[in-house]
């Protein structure tokens, strides 16, 4: 089974064994594909988003050596498929973390819309596991990468409010406090690890 993290630097793992990827655009290849993983990506959204400006001068020999360079770092062919038009991530979304966190956070919003403080509060915590730094951040500075920014870093906030409305249903609310990278401490931790 193929992984891939990207809410943090890029972390492709096969049967929990870690994968390299070459970096540079092999590696931008793979996480534009990841973020729609299991739908087809034109050929030519791929150019456009990866190449921006130097598009035009980018050919689709160009954008098929960098998949079958990330062909052979995945080690299966067949998890990047091909057709006329373009490429898909041969992936369920739930093997992308930013894919799956977006599930999760729609669970947590969900159970605490229905008065289910326990299961936002777990949904919450899983999601927010997943973040393991800057999001997207082997995945170059091209224009297209803003909205996923945004979206994943909006997401992250949600997730923060719907845990600590939850820990407040639950009967804490009044022990934890923020910390600085943006996570929920209890106040005894904090007490006895240092400031957050």
């Amino acid at each position: 089974m193929l992984t891939v993290g990207v809410l943090g630097p890029l972390e492709v793992r096969r049967d929990g064994r870690p994968l390299t990827v070459p970096s540079g655009k092999t590696t931008e290849v793979l996480v534009r594909l990841a973020l729609d993983a299991g739908r087809l990506v034109s050929a030519e959204r791929l150019i456009e988003d990866l190449w921006g400006e130097a598009a035009a001068g980018t050919g689709r020999n160009t954008l098929q050596s960098k998949v079958s360079q990330l062909r052979r770092a995945l080690e299966e062919p067949a998890l990047v498929s091909s057709g006329r038009r373009g490429y898909t991530l041969e992936l369920d979304p739930g093997d992308v973390d930013a894919l799956r966190v977006a599930g999760l956070a729609a669970d947590a919003s969900a159970a605490r819309r229905s008065g289910d403080p326990a299961a936002a509060m777990e949904a919450a915590t899983e999601a927010l596991g997943l973040f393991r730094g800057e999001v997207l951040a082997d995945a170059g500075d091209g224009e297209w990468l803003q909205p996923h920014r945004t979206r994943l870093d909006e997401v992250r906030l949600g997730l923060l409010e719907d845990r600590a409305a939850a820990r407040v249903d639950l009967g804490g609310g009044g022990d934890v406090i923020p910390s600085s990278n943006g996570c929920w401490v209890s106040i005894r931790c904090a007490r006895a690890c240092g400031p957050p």
